[in-house]
């Protein structure tokens, strides 16, 4: 019978096994069917299982142009979850506003997994001032959008998936090894390329590109918070271009799928914008490979952003 187990870290893991806690998947067991909620979870899953047969990896929640943290559980996902999962993996920490549903199961759900419980994120510590406060003021869930985060998100699910597989648990290390091989040198080539913009001042117009400025040591001159894909016309605009000219930074990192009439808004402006990819557009079928590409594709449209920025006007 499956059950519905929180695993957090992997000493959390450990500590369950060695006080002989039931396994949740059998050791004759003939598979293991796990789903991952959002497509950056889902990548750096299959970077931990992609060597291990009899595993099915599927990715639960279809591309999304807003907001990741907006998206509210359909009856037909529960309905895929409750037909076929043996797990799922999660990040938690408020990236999924379903988490609480999914722990509600009980013993007659999937086991469930939240990935970046005890991992340090951006923001963690704040406090929210009141109600009215929205999930941007909180703790930034988005770590997987930092490639040394990925790196520390993979250690735990391969922990997750050792606890939940224990016949392949040697597979499971062995393939987290190789994935955070492949994330380093991404890194470190991300890094030589932006090097020399290191202490550039840039703003930021979606939460989830915080990970990128601290990846690449890049300055926040100013955040203005908007939701993925949000529109902003009128004086809204007007607002924000009265920030960025007070901001000082020449460069702008904004979310790949923002309005067409924005970004032509904010390049009219004089500004040179960066749209990156934020992870949340990919289909299932498309694993960690795409997110390796995805990584690299974004460090050069920051260097891509920089290089028109100095082309055109004097540098901060």
């Amino acid at each position: 019978m499956r059950r519905n187990v929180a695993i957090f870290t992997l000493f959390f893991l450990i500590v369950a096994a060695l006080s002989g806690c039931q396994r949740l998947v059998e050791p004759e067991a003939a598979s293991i069917s796990v789903y991952a909620t959002f497509w950056p979870i889902y990548a750096l899953t299959d970077a931990v299982m992609q060597d291990v047969p009899d595993a099915d990896l599927r990715l639960l929640v279809q591309p999304q142009d807003g907001c990741l943290r907006d998206y509210q559980l359909s009856d037909w996902d529960a309905a895929l979850l409750s037909a076929g999962a043996d797990a799922v993996i999660m990040g938690g920490r408020g990236l999924e506003s379903f988490e609480s549903l999914l722990f509600a199961w009980g013993e007659s759900g999937p086991a469930v997994s939240a990935v970046l419980y005890n991992l340090e994120l951006y923001n963690q510590d704040a406090r929210a001032d009141g109600e009215s406060d929205s999930h941007l003021a909180g703790a930034n869930p988005h770590l997987y959008m930092s490639i040394d985060g990925a790196r520390r998100i993979v250690e735990s699910i391969s922990a997750t998936l050792q606890s939940l597989d224990p016949k392949y648990a040697g597979r499971y290390v062995e393939s987290a090894k190789g994935a955070d091989e492949a994330l380093e040198r991404l890194l470190a080539r991300n890094r030589a390329a932006l090097s020399e913009y290191e202490g550039r001042s840039v703003v930021l117009m979606n939460e989830a590109l915080i990970y990128a400025a601290l990846d690449y040591d890049l300055e926040v001159a100013d955040w203005i918070d908007r939701e993925s894909g949000d529109p902003l016309a009128g004086n809204d605009l007007a607002l924000c271009l009265e920030r960025l000219d007070a901001s000082g930074a020449q460069v702008i990192l904004i979310e790949k799928q923002a309005p067409q009439a924005l970004t032509e808004a904010l390049e009219a402006a004089g500004y040179s914008v960066a749209k990156l990819d934020v992870l949340s557009t990919r289909r299932e079928g498309d694993g960690f490979a795409a997110y390796i590409d995805l990584q690299s594709s974004n460090a050069q449209a920051i260097q891509s952003a920089f290089e028109r920025a100095d082309g055109g006007k004097d540098t901060n």
